[in-house]
């Protein structure tokens, strides 16, 4: 027997998109010493607690990304300085998500592969669910990084002269864009995929700790 926290629980919630709020931990105190357990435990909280990181980079990009729609919409005198500001921001919270998606992606291998390390079907069922879940909400976390990534990249080389304030849009042309086409967040899908992020991490944790309770749970 051993005391270890489960920490797939340190945010149940998982930071729910638009407007995250943190989750009450879940933890499973005593549990069972096996190679099973353990690879459940230490694979999917190695996974899930920089998965969780990167969701609060999002909410932090959210708000960068709402600036810059300000910025060409409703354009204030501080307008160029505002940009490079959300620009610089965007790029250091980028960095941090794609810096973090290797490792991510080799946890979940390692969860995957643990499934075998208990020989009931359902035991091991139950670890591909949850690391299934964990690859679709990774599969979006390494989207959204690419995208802010292709994102950071262009405002580096946008021609800040080709702003023009008083129209409120980068030319004359995209003006007659509808507005919504004119919206950064809906143009990446950032909202989107934040939800369908969280809604697959909340069900990961939820299939972990049915997991852990039912095989790993000292009786």
């Amino acid at each position: 027997m051993f005391v270890y926290n489960l920490a797939v629980a340190i945010l149940a919630a998982v930071l729910p998109a638009p407007t995250p709020t943190p989750g009450v931990p879940k933890t499973i105190i005593t549990v069972k010493s096996s190679p099973y357990c353990n690879s459940l435990g230490t694979h999917f909280n190695n996974a899930l607690v920089p998965m969780l990181g990167n969701d609060r980079s999002f909410v932090s990009t959210g708000v960068q990304l709402e600036n810059v729609n300000q910025i060409f919409l409703d354009p204030s005198p501080n307008w160029r300085q505002e940009y490079l500001a959300a620009r610089d921001r965007i790029g250091k919270q980028e960095i941090v998500v794609n810096n973090s998606l290797a490792a991510i992606q080799s946890e979940i291998n390692a969860l995957r592969t643990g499934a075998a390390l208990n020989a009931d079907p359902d035991a091991a069922q139950q670890v591909h669910l949850a690391a299934q879940d964990l690859q679709t909400a990774y599969d979006h976390q390494r989207q959204l990084g690419i995208d802010l990534q292709q994102l950071y990249q262009f405002m580096l080389s946008y021609p800040l002269s080709r702003i023009h304030p008083v129209m409120g849009g980068f030319t004359s042309q995209n003006m007659d864009v509808p507005e919504q086409e004119r919206d950064v967040k809906q143009y990446l899908h950032f909202d989107a995929q934040r939800d369908i992020i969280s809604i697959n991490e909340g069900r990961a944790t939820d299939v972990a700790l049915a997991a852990a309770d039912k095989y790993c749970a000292a009786q």
